[in-house]
């Protein structure tokens, strides 16, 4: 019997690359265009994946659909997250420490009545 205008299956012996397939075909059906542009490396089990993606959602999600399937032993996530602007978070935390160092001193006291310091006003009797 001859089929026609049939796709042929090609089928791997290598199960490094069985596995391969299955994780490009699991993180292409999640419909995500930045997961198809992951790297993917497998090495005895152990899934690589690098490239770049456009949130930490994206990168989770890679993460969790890849370890569903059952012939992956450990994955090593090198994903990175792309920034939306310049600003870098080495910015960010120089920017905030500068804030706590420039926060204006409190105005020094001028009450110069006879009442020592440490009374509790609160509880006097007016």
């Amino acid at each position: 019997m001859k089929l026609q205008n049939k796709s042929r299956i090609q089928y791997n012996s290598c199960p490094d690359l069985q596995l391969k397939l299955r994780i490009r075909r699991t993180l292409h059906s999640a419909g995500y265009a930045s997961l198809n542009a992951i790297r993917i490396e497998v090495r005895r089990g152990e899934v690589y994946l690098e490239g770049t993606v456009k949130s930490y959602f994206m990168k989770q999600m890679a993460q969790v659909r890849i370890l569903e399937l059952k012939e992956v032993r450990i994955i090593h996530n090198f994903l990175i997250v792309e920034t939306a602007g310049p600003q870098t978070e080495v910015n960010l935390i120089t920017d905030q420490a500068k804030s706590v160092q420039h926060r204006p001193q409190p105005a020094p006291r001028t009450d110069r009545s006879d009442r020592p310091v440490n009374v509790d006003v609160s509880s006097e009797m007016i």
